[in-house]
């Protein structure tokens, strides 16, 4: 099945994107300390809440969804509440030796280009900046994100600042509208986390 884009119309009303990390933890039966660890495999979650819809919108989110077929299509969606800025088109500059830590290039020099918060995809992965970037008098930049990157994004390929996108999955295979004939649906809440 191929994987669908959600469509530009399909605005939520409420959005709650966050990340679900990866982490053990182990407690010492004999002094009671703590040791934690992060492993890889951290995925964005998302639960998008739609207001009541007429008939002609609600049946284009009904389309939506029936096409997915439930947990098995995917789709890519971006952050709704930050949907990012198509005012630059930075390049991946090199190989990453930090998967914490995207080298960049193509900025403007010596300026503001990413604020901590701001979204960005590369190599097919959404990131979240987690520090305010200036790019140098060449601009280039290293930019700080979580989660780490599983793969390294390729020498020279595009990053996303405008809509960036990570793949999701629903998280059931059932969704229902509740409506009363002739009127406007209840509200409509939607669950996805993020497939690799």
């Amino acid at each position: 099945m191929a994987t669908l884009d959600w469509p530009l119309d399909l605005v939520p009303a409420k959005v709650a994107w966050g990340l679900q990390s990866n982490t053990e933890t182990f407690t010492s039966p004999l002094n009671r300390s703590m040791q934690t660890v992060e492993r890889p495999g951290a995925r964005w979650k998302v639960t998008l809440e739609f207001p009541p819809k007429n008939d002609a919108d609600r049946g284009r989110l009904e389309a939506f969804l029936a096409a997915l077929g439930g947990m098995a299509g995917r789709f890519t969606l971006w952050p709704h509440a930050r949907p990012g800025s198509s005012m630059y088109s930075p390049l991946v500059n090199g190989t990453m030796t930090d998967f914490k830590v995207l080298p960049t290039k193509s900025w403007p020099a010596s300026t503001l280009v990413l604020r901590a918060g701001d979204y960005l995809s590369a190599g097919g992965e959404l990131k979240l900046v987690t520090a305010d970037v200036t790019s140098n008098g060449s601009g280039l930049a290293s930019v700080p994100v979580a989660p780490a990157f599983r793969k390294a994004p390729a020498n020279n390929s595009a990053i996303t600042l405008d809509k960036p996108r990570a793949t999701m999955m629903l998280v059931s295979d059932e969704y229902s509208v509740a409506v009363i004939p002739g009127r406007i649906s209840d509200a409509v809440v939607i669950s996805a986390v993020e497939m690799f």
